[in-house]
Order: C-alpha cells, then structure tokens, then sequence
C-alpha cells in the first residue's frame, strides 16, 4: 500500500502540469486572436500627399466673344495634404488642405515717348493672376460591398480665393538724371466662404498589391465676397509715393463645387500606397474674372499615402 502512494502522487503532479499547461497555451491562442482581429482599431495615421496639373477654362476667351489677348491661363498647378484617422472599426475622421495657383498672365506695350519733356520709354501693361485654397473636416463610415469598400462622407469645406487684375503705366527718361514716373491701378477680389460638403469613395482590389479607386464629391459655400479697385503712384526724381482706394464693395455670395477622380493605386509596402490617375473639378461662382461663371479644372494626379 505504501508503495503505491509515490505513484499516485507523481499521476497527480503530472496531470496538474499538464492541465496548467494546457490552460498557457489556451490563454496564448487568445492573445493571439486578439490582435488578428480585424475589428481592433488601427492607431496610426494615415498622410496623404497629392499634385495635380489642370487644364482650365478659367480664361479661354474674352467676355466679348474674341481672343483673350493674355492668352489662355492652363497651367493650373493644385496640391493637398489630407490627414486620416480611424476612430471605430467602420468610422474615421480627415482633415484636408488643399490650393490651386492659376497661372499669371501678362502683357506689355512699350515704345519711345517724350514726358515732363524729356525722352524716353513709355510702357502700358495689363496682367492678372488668381489662386484658392480649400479646407475639408469630414467624418466617414466604411461600407463593404463585396470585395470593395466604399466610404461615404459628410463634413464641412472652408474656401477662400483671391484674384488680382491690374493696368500700369510707367516713364522711364533715357537720362537718369530726369523725372519718371509709374502708376498702377489693381482691381482686387477676395471671397471666403463654408458650408456643408457630402461625398464617397471607393476601393476594389484586383490583386495583393494592386487595385481600383473613386471618388466623388459635392459642396456648397455661403459667404461674402469683397471687391476692391486702388491706385499706386510712384515718381523719381523726386521720389515720391501715393496709394489710395479708388472703390470697394462688399456683397454676399454663394459658391458651389463638385469634383470626381479615378485611378489606379499599387502597394508595394505595407503601409505605403501610390495612386495615379485624372480628376476633375467644377466651381461656380468662385472666381470672378473668369470669363465663364463656372470654372472647370481637370487633369492627371499623383498621390503618395502612407501610415505613421
């Protein structure tokens, strides 16, 4: 009898290792599971980088029907930067920023001309230029329809342009030692405006590395516009400078926009994704000095997201 007790024992302290045992690998299989689960909320940020080059209407042809003698104003350079968030398992919020510089255009006459009775050069020239820039705050929810995913999107986009026209005159004597003179009149236009922007995009795979994107958007922007027209004097010899506001006016204005963009997207590391494709952007009542009321900008874009 008491030889069989050792035996008992040692049955008994191997089948409770085993069961501890048992129980650690169990509890390591959940923690395991723990951090393959899909629904777990991705801490990282996620940084978008886009350029796009357009092609516009904004000034194709003058008011009067006839050649815009500035020339066309292609060449519209835009960027953005957007910051990502995931905040549930289905739910994220951004925050974007994006501007356009139109091109500037100009155009000069100049030719030999006597003032204050001295010779020299007169030249007449006439010039214009425009940019705007657009800030997005948009909370979004995920969608899965099969292999894809959608996200749709509700939020608010701040806008503010800024356009600029301007006629100068300016003398310059042959000999230093004379009068000139140079005079500008600048015609200014600034508008800002907020209102409510909705919208969605779409991912859909065709492979590990490779897929399909879309997007499409729409806003609406209530705000005041404010019109300016001053002069700028300048004469040497003596020197001496004057500059003074002609008119201004102020007015309330609203200004809408839509835009869409497709494009192919390639991973080649986890957490990095390049996008190129074409987008096209329209606003009406953004910019003034088109010469149409509403403006659209469209062309190739190159985007670069990553996680940090």
């Amino acid at each position: 009898m008491r030889a069989r007790a050792p035996g008992k024992l040692l049955a008994t302290v191997a089948a409770s290792a085993a069961s501890v045992t048992s129980a650690g690998v169990a509890v390591a299989h959940a923690e395991d599971a723990k951090v393959a689960d899909q629904s777990v909320i991705d801490s990282r940020v996620k940084i978008a980088f886009e350029g796009a080059f357009f092609q516009n209407n904004v000034h194709q042809d003058d008011k009067t029907g006839g050649t815009d003698k500035l020339g066309n104003s292609n060449g519209d350079f835009s960027g953005s930067v957007a910051l990502t968030k995931q905040i549930s398992s289905d739910m994220d919020w951004r925050l974007a920023g994006a501007f356009h510089i139109g091109k500037k255009r100009s155009y000069d006459l100049s030719g030999p001309d006597t003032e204050f009775g001295n010779p020299g050069t007169t030249t007449i020239g006439f010039g214009d230029d425009y940019n705007f820039q657009a800030f997005d705050f948009d909370v979004g929810k995920h969608v899965k329809v099969q292999a894809a995913d959608i996200r749709f999107f509700g939020g608010l986009r701040l806008v503010h342009s800024d356009e600029r026209a301007d006629i100068s005159e300016s003398f310059t004597p042959d000999d230093p030692a004379d009068k000139g003179l140079s005079a500008d009149k600048v015609g200014s236009s600034e508008y800002w405006g907020v209102g409510p922007r909705v919208g969605a995009e779409a991912y859909y795979p065709l492979g590990e590395t490779w897929g399909l994107t879309g997007a499409v958007s729409g806003s609406v922007m209530w705000g005041r516009r404010n019109d300016r027209v001053g002069a700028n004097i300048t004469g040497t010899n003596p020197d001496g400078q004057e500059s003074f506001t002609l008119a201004s006016h102020s007015s309330s204005q609203t200004v809408t926009n839509v835009d869409a963009s497709a494009g192919l997207s390639w991973m080649p590391l986890a957490g990095a994704t390049f996008t190129a494709g074409y987008k096209i952007e329209q606003w009406h009542n953004l910019l003034v000095n088109s010469d149409s009321s509403s403006q659209t900008f469209h062309g190739p874009f190159l985007r670069l997201e990553v996680k940090m």
